[in-house]
């Protein structure tokens, strides 16, 4: 099986049906040429800044070789890349996608009445992604694992939905995104095997949407440096259940300098920590950690 491609202004209800049946779908020219040259110049002076003074990660919950190396990794892509962050999540497929894998309906009862409750979705993280000859692949993996879900066989429940947005030409040499297809429906016990998946292969300015359910992982760049094509960049705009969170927004109501005043322990139970899947972070650290950079 491999990923199927369509035009942008395929009817929302074929790509649905697509990424319900395969776990994912590419969609070509999903922005301009120009908007991916805009992208690329936003981009550009950050990607210099972190290759020059790099943040090390520290996700240890995941497994040690998660990141592949020769990796240059934009986080917090909305307050580092607003523009670029903000184009894509405006655009209307983004939109019409991330509702139809996240957001939900259902009833419940309130008293003696039975009443409709809905859910939605958000923003769950962003990132861009400059990948060097030598890159290594990464290990294979299911993006919504840091929300533990029991997945059942043959359900197309998720928490999280991705969406990776080509600045550049994805080959299979330069390490395009090795995806599994139907691994969405794997239930725990079936492992996903690295031969059994297929690049995903395309032009800059297309995107590949897939179900956070779906096993995939970054391909090695084998390329020799200085051929064509030999960089890859990508931005990554990922949605989840708007239900993800906390009921108050604690870290935003909770004054700095009370949060600087708490014990750790506090912290770590009020939000401030990241949680035991390493969810929560900021640049993979514990927030706690790092309030001096949200302070600025």
């Amino acid at each position: 099986m491999s990923l199927v491609t369509v035009p942008v202004d395929t009817d929302i209800k074929d790509i649905m049906n697509i990424i319900r049946r395969d776990g994912g779908i590419i969609v070509k020219d999903f922005v301009t040429p120009a908007q991916v040259a805009e992208f690329n110049a936003e981009s550009a002076p950050v990607f210099e800044r972190l290759k020059a003074n790099p943040d090390p990660s520290d996700l240890g919950e995941l497994a040690k070789d998660f990141y592949a190396s020769n990796t240059t990794h934009i986080r917090s892509m909305l307050g580092q890349l607003p523009k670029t962050t903000s184009t894509i999540i405006q655009h209307p497929l983004w939109s019409q996608v991330m509702d139809g894998c996240l957001s939900e309906s259902h009833q419940s009862w309130v008293g003696d009445e039975l009443v409709t409750v809905r859910s939605g979705y958000m923003l769950n993280n962003a990132g861009a992604y400059h990948v060097a000859p030598g890159a290594g692949a990464q290990v294979l993996h299911r993006d919504d694992a840091m929300h533990c879900p029991a997945h059942r066989e043959g359900s197309t429940f998720t928490t999280i939905t991705g969406c990776l947005v080509a600045g550049s030409k994805a080959t299979e040499k330069n390490g395009a995104t090795r995806v599994l297809p139907g691994s969405h429906l794997f239930g725990l016990h079936q492992r996903p095997l690295p031969e059994h998946t297929v690049p995903a292969e395309m032009e800059a300015g297309s995107a590949l949407f897939w179900l956070g359910s779906t096993y995939h992982g970054a391909g090695a760049n084998t390329c020799t440096p200085g051929e064509e094509n030999d960089v890859r960049l990508l931005y990554g705009v990922f949605g989840c259940k708007d239900w993800v969170r906390q009921d108050e927004a604690i870290l935003l109501s909770t004054p700095l300098d009370v949060v600087k005043s708490l014990p750790v322990k506090v912290l770590a139970k009020a939000g401030y920590a990241k949680s035991a899947s390493g969810a929560g972070h900021i640049n993979t650290h514990h927030p706690y950690a790092r309030l001096d950079e949200v302070s600025r």
